[in-house]
């Protein structure tokens, strides 16, 4: 019998850390209402279509020419493993990835278009690893008008969400491909760290806990793990 995945998720977390209506709560409940089954199909039910070109070209526009740097021969190397995450997602050839120059450990989407990779993140990121981040922000583009509206209104609790919400298409991402999603909790801790040690975590408080992502991110990929019939641990 298929277990639902809010009743996993009450499972995982315990009493004391529960507590209904919360970020992560809103956010299974979006998994829980697509109406397609598999990782395959519940993307393509929810999956945008691209930027069109002259989104892209405005994007590229928008970046400071200084910022942006040409990667080396080990960070192209790197960065070749994103292709299939770029294929799987129907983002081949209309989502460039730019390496930037920052302190910052970054992976982020930039106006649907630019995935921007911080020199710090390359390098500190394992290829796998990389891979689940930029399978998150991908999930960014899913909900790219709800992410410009918390940013204008300033609603961390809608954020919070959006946050697991990228994370869950991540999850379906990688289960999909077949790659493991922890790379994703690893990432994600391993980034967050190095922020913090750096004294750059300013917005820290936009993001949920980790222990939160973590648990999420664990019966996200359970949930898809049952629906292909693949034994989870």
């Amino acid at each position: 019998m298929r277990i639902a995945l809010a009743t996993m998720l009450l499972l995982a977390l315990t009493r004391d850390t529960y507590a209904w209506d919360t970020p992560m709560d809103s956010a299974i409940r979006f998994f829980e209402a697509l109406p397609a089954r598999g990782p395959a199909a519940m993307l393509r039910a929810v999956r945008p279509a691209p930027a069109t070109l002259a989104e892209r070209i405005r994007a590229v526009d928008m970046l400071p020419e200084s910022g942006v740097v040409t990667p080396d021969h080990k960070e192209r190397e790197k960065l070749t493993l994103l292709d299939s995450v770029l294929a799987y997602g129907d983002r081949a050839g209309t989502l460039e990835i730019m390496v930037i120059d920052v302190p910052q450990a970054v992976v982020a989407l930039h106006q649907r278009a630019v995935v921007l990779v911080s020199r710090p993140a390359l390098r500190l990121l394992s290829g796998r690893e990389l891979q689940a981040m930029v399978a998150h922000e991908i999930g960014h583009d899913y909900f790219w008008r709800e992410f410009e509206r918390t940013v204008a209104e300033g609603d961390r609790r809608g954020r919070q969400e959006l946050e697991l919400k990228c994370d869950g298409i991540a999850v379906l991402t990688l289960v999909a491909l077949r790659l493991d999603p922890g790379s994703l909790t690893n990432g994600l801790r391993k980034q967050t760290r190095f922020n913090e040690m750096l004294g750059a975590d300013a917005n820290a408080a936009d993001y949920p806990p980790l222990q939160d992502r973590q648990r999420f991110i664990t019966t996200v990929r359970n949930f898809a793990l049952r629906q292909v019939g693949t034994p989870t641990r």
